[in-house]
């Protein structure tokens, strides 16, 4: 075996190893501490490459990853879904997010040049400063480029961290991304110290230790990080304590979420559809004995479109009767519009959440606004109506144009704002702080992840609704159909519905009592959004990746002339 295809063997090794170990991380082994050093093979290898090599090296270990945290995918084909598809889909979902793996490696790679091996603080300001831009970078990048995929971020893997979790009040989930891959980085610089001098013996080289200075520098690589992990930990107990006796003094609303465990609309029938109808009005009466200020059912609960339909409204009116309290319910809301070319048949469609009162009469709606591609619509099929017809539940939705915040009324005078958010809404941090930017001060997550039954998709899926309640500083209940239902604190303490240990795949519902306050705790995550560490993170990447194509030009020229 050649030096060079040993050394290929031990960086794909590498790559892969921390594939392996970020998975781990995440449900369903979610073993968070593995998240600490799941990059440091990684972070070796990129430091040992060129970018482009980086780039590749960094592709397989994100592949490795997505194509394992993804394993839900195939559910959908248990749940009559076309398995063609589905493993198309995960096949290439997976591709497409190991892409901003290698992307922020191609970045790194870079930084790392620039920093070299000898000097002190440039080494210094690629672990504390560049790595967790960049980092922060391509997962904005992720979340958000043609539509966005922001699924499992590495921040998300610390859900039940509640201390180091509050840092995405400040920056949100990337934040959180941030100190993981400072620590990371930190402990690949300890391990390069430590191996230098076997290193150099093993190769046969005089080893000569480095002045003092420069050790003391090079110390700071892994110190700094400590520190300052150790220091947001600290006040993240702070924060939770703070909201102790925030929620101490909060005014408490009495919420029922039902959990029907509606079939997937794949394998739905109209006698199943019926079955499921009642089962949902006959747990919405045993809900309503605890007497709610507020029922929720999930995504789509109706089955049927408002408000042209009379059957579907007075389903509604039933379940807001049974519970004797105002309803917010997900549907399929139909607008009808004079026809012209963006409408040929007069009818905008959109994935919506409704509020009735007890009595039954409309208090208010919210228009999905991040809708799923090929899911809900079909890219260009405004443009093409044709397209339309491909949608896999037969039409194509519309998104709506504004958070829609919700309100309701005590007798005693408390308001309660409502943001509400549907389906994989809540993976997307923009839409929760605008609805809470717009006066919200309580979450309403709405969604059916029925089509992925009987996998890990919905324990996943929450944790990523908790990371909304920690960046905004308010409460978030979700209604899911198939689970999971629960209540998250501000601090992303979570109180779900469970059966026999299960937290999905079963009917139910629960009531609780939810501490809303009138204000949000302090987030400035609200107020700032990305600017901190994202959006400069991003700027940072793609300063790099054209230096990076300016050079490859320089050098395609140069070697074309000589």
């Amino acid at each position: 075996m050649t030096r060079e295809m040993g050394t290929k063997l031990v960086k794909g090794g590498a790559a892969a190893a921390s594939g392996l170990l970020l998975w781990v991380a995440f449900p369903p082994q979610a073993q968070a501490d593995s998240a600490w050093l799941a990059l440091v093979p990684l972070f070796l290898v990129i430091r040992r490459s060129t970018p482009r090599g980086a780039f590749g090296w960094a592709w397989l270990g994100g592949l490795i990853f997505w194509v394992l945290t993804l394993s839900w995918f195939p559910a959908i084909i248990k749940n009559e879904g076309p398995w063609p598809l589905v493993l198309l889909g995960q096949g290439a979902l997976s591709a497409w997010c190991a892409l901003f793996l290698g992307v922020f490696a191609y970045a790194s790679a870079r930084v790392w040049r620039w920093a070299g091996e000898a000097s002190g603080w440039r080494r210094v300001a690629a672990v504390t400063v560049a790595d967790p831009l960049l980092w922060a970078g391509v997962e904005v990048a992720r979340g958000w480029l043609f539509s966005g995929f922001a699924w499992n971020f590495l921040g998300v893997s610390q859900v039940a961290n509640l201390p180091l979790i509050q840092a995405a009040s400040v920056a949100g989930v990337y934040g959180v991304s941030a100190l993981l891959v400072l620590v990371n980085g930190a402990a690949a610089s300890v391990m390069e110290r430590t191996a230098a001098p076997f290193v150099a013996r093993f190769k046969r080289e005089p080893f000569t230790a480095p002045p003092f200075g420069l050790r003391l520098l090079r110390s700071a690589e892994g110190l700094l990080p400590f520190a300052l992990v150790i220091g947001c930990w600290v006040w993240g107990l702070e924060r939770v304590k703070k909201w102790t006796s925030v929620e101490a003094q909060a005014p408490a609303w009495r919420i029922a979420l039902v959990q029907p465990n509606s079939p997937c609309i794949f394998a739905i029938s109209d006698d199943t559809a019926r079955a499921q109808l009642d089962l949902l009005v006959e747990q919405t009466r045993l809900a309503g004995a605890a007497r709610p200020d507020l029922v929720v059912w999930p995504e789509t609960a109706v089955l049927g479109s408002v408000p042209y339909e009379p059957q579907t409204l007075k389903l509604i009116r039933d379940g807001a009767a049974a519970a004797g309290s105002p309803l917010l319910t997900g549907t399929l809301e139909i607008e009808r519009t004079e026809v012209g070319p963006a409408a040929p048949a007069g009818l905008f469609f959109y994935n919506a959440a409704w509020l009735f009162s007890a009595t039954g009469e409309s208090m208010g709606r919210y228009r999905k606004q991040h809708l799923v591609p090929f899911g809900e619509y079909i890219p260009l099929d405004k443009a093409v109506p044709l397209l339309q017809r491909l949608a896999p539940t037969g039409i194509s939705c519309t998104p709506g144009r504004d958070p829609g915040v919700l309100h309701l009324a005590k007798a005693a005078g408390e308001v309660l704002s409502m943001g509400p958010l549907i389906c994989f809404e809540d993976t997307v941090p923009r839409l929760s702080r605008n609805a809470v930017r717009a006066g919200a001060n309580l979450l309403v997550l709405m969604t059916n992840d029925a089509w992925f039954n009987g996998s890990i998709e919905p324990v996943q899926h929450l944790n990523q609704s908790v990371f909304r309640a920690v960046e905004n500083g308010v409460p978030l209940v979700r209604a899911a159909n198939s689970g999971v239902s629960c209540v998250v604190d501000a601090v992303g303490r979570v109180k779900r519905l469970e059966s026999n240990g299960a937290a999905a795949d079963f009917s139910g519902f629960m009531v609780t009592q939810v501490a809303v306050p009138r204000q949000p705790l302090a987030a400035p995550y609200t107020r700032w959004g990305d600017w901190l560490l994202g959006l400069p993170g991003l700027g940072a990447v793609l300063a790099l990746g054209a230096c990076g194509l300016s050079a490859a030009r320089r050098e395609r020229r140069a070697a074309m002339k000589g």
